[in-house]
């Protein structure tokens, strides 16, 4: 990405010229009449962001031609003196001359800054006016938000789970999911638990803290976790689930529908993880392909993977007060499936490290830790806990679609927004050969090899075909001498078999 020779300078100013402007790791200033005045905004937007390059002496509007006669040692020093005066903290940049077209032009790299150094921004303007974030092609200015975020990752001081609800009181917590909870505490911590009261073990793990009149309360990770419904006091701490007809949004389909399903799912995290899962459920095809014994059900989207997510964005999410007016959000698309959670990685984690060794940052550390020990019975059944905690979320999201023979999730991380994006699976050769008579024929005949006999209903249920279809198929096999009838030919009871 970075300008470090005069080759790699023609490079880039190439693909600027193909696109007809700067690009969002470049920035050109003509530079003509002298330093450019908001050089220092944009060290700090690259800074902040992902870094960039910054060219002195090259006309955007003269089709990016070097400018002639600019004068390199004045805006070389210039250069070097913005980052280390102008911008908070400072930057050490790297300022070359390199040659274009036979002309000098100042070049200078600017790597991103640290978490601990963010957000960097212009001196003159302080850190509320003057942090800017890259964008497009353009420096913009960061708002309160977002520089917020930038101080909670720099410190790792997110306490905003542990916040005390002060109209909530402990009659709002579900009594079911909170003493599973406390059961699964002593269970696994005897030693440390066993001479605390329930309130007591509660204050200690943050699911309720004293208010300012010393009463004990929910706090908002014991509400979302353990409690009746959070909504009463966060009516957008939910998932918002659509499942709409075209690819972009805001398209109608051929009978006039924005969305095919809508839901707002609410509730504790618990049952909203279990209940987005089903809506994604319900929502796609769960295709069936000829292999061996019958069939084999292939879902467009792996469900674990998608419940993994669902469930890291509701653990992971941002849940300061600016952020709490902004659901998860599930959308559905006829091509693909994005979660996106408000607030991106939290900390030093970066994508390239997520789903490695140390690659896990909790922003919520209460309400993670109590996740682990909260009972949960998931969409299929099955009897566990919301999450495991052990940075294996990502690990768990690929294998799922890995072993579904799917492409691995495209991961989008800004500082105010975490997305994953599965994509839709691809048809596979032996579903788009379909349930021609031959395959069919063939997996009820491997059906039956497997077994000592089977009945018309059984291969049905199998197959998922009607026992009408099924008897059909039977018969053909028993017409070509490949199974016998076993019973009465009238029999409800009777049974086939490979000769």
């Amino acid at each position: 990405m970075y300008i470090t020779d005069d080759e790699s300078l023609a490079v880039a100013v190439n693909r600027m010229k193909k696109a007809g402007t700067d690009l969002a790791d470049y920035e050109v200033k003509a530079a003509a009449g002298g330093f450019p005045k908001n050089i220092p905004d944009t060290i700090s937007a690259f800074a902040n962001t992902c870094g960039g390059t910054i060219i002195l002496g090259v006309s955007e509007k003269e089709g990016f031609a070097p400018v002639p006669n600019s004068d390199t040692k004045v805006l070389q020093s210039k250069m070097a003196q913005a980052a280390r005066e102008l911008v908070e903290p400072p930057q050490a940049i790297e300022v070359l001359v390199l040659q274009l077209e036979g002309k000098p032009v100042i070049v200078a790299n600017v790597q991103e800054a640290p978490v601990r150094e963010k957000p960097c921004y212009v001196r003159r303007l302080g850190q509320m006016g003057g942090s800017f974030i890259r964008t497009g092609d353009g420096d913009h200015k960061m708002s309160l938000y977002e520089i917020d975020r930038f101080i909670e990752n720099q410190h790792r001081s997110a306490r905003h789970d542990a916040t005390v609800i002060p109209d909530a009181s402990l009659s709002d917590f579900d009594s079911e999911l909170l003493e599973g909870w406390l059961a699964r505490v002593r269970e696994t911590t005897p030693d440390r638990t066993g001479v605390l009261s329930d309130e007591e073990l509660m204050a200690n793990r943050r699911v309720a803290s004293t208010d300012s009149e010393g009463v004990l309360r929910p706090t908002l990770a014991g509400i979302m976790a353990l409690g009746k419904y959070p909504q009463k006091f966060f009516p957008r701490l939910d998932v918002v689930f659509t499942s709409y007809p075209n690819p972009r949004k805001g398209e109608v389909d051929e009978i006039g529908r924005r969305f095919v399903d809508s839901v707002n799912v609410d509730g504790p995290i618990p049952q909203m993880v279990v209940e987005t899962v089903r809506a994604v459920s319900r929502n796609m095809k769960h295709g069936a392909i000829v292999k061996g014994a019958l069939r084999e059900n292939v879902p467009d989207y792996p469900l674990p993977a998608v419940r993994e997510a669902v469930a890291n964005a509701l653990m992971h999410r941002d849940y300061s007060i600016d952020s709490q007016g902004t659901p998860v959000l599930v959308d559905m698309y006829p091509d693909h499936l994005e979660i996106s959670n408000p607030g991106g990685l939290f900390g030093s984690l970066t994508l390239d490290r997520l789903g490695k060794k140390g690659g896990t940052a909790s922003r919520n550390q209460f309400l993670a830790r109590m996740l682990e020990d909260v009972p949960y019975t998931d969409y299929d059944g099955s009897v566990g806990r919301v999450v495991e905690n052990r940075g294996s979320g990502i690990p768990t999201i690929n294998r799922e679609l890995e072993d579904a023979l799917m492409e691995s999730p495209i991961v989008r991380s800004t500082l105010d927004e975490f997305n994953i994006t599965f994509r839709h699976r691809r048809m596979t050769e032996a579903e788009g050969a379909g349930y021609t008579r031959d395959n069919v024929e063939a997996a009820v005949l491997a059906y039956f090899a497997e077994r000592e006999s089977a009945s018309t209903s059984e291969v049905a249920k199998a197959s998922g075909m009607s026992t009408k279809t099924a008897l059909r198929y039977i018969k053909a096999l028993l017409n070509e001498g490949l199974l016998e009838p076993i019973g009465t030919k009238n029999s409800p009871k009777r049974r086939y078999r490979m000769i």
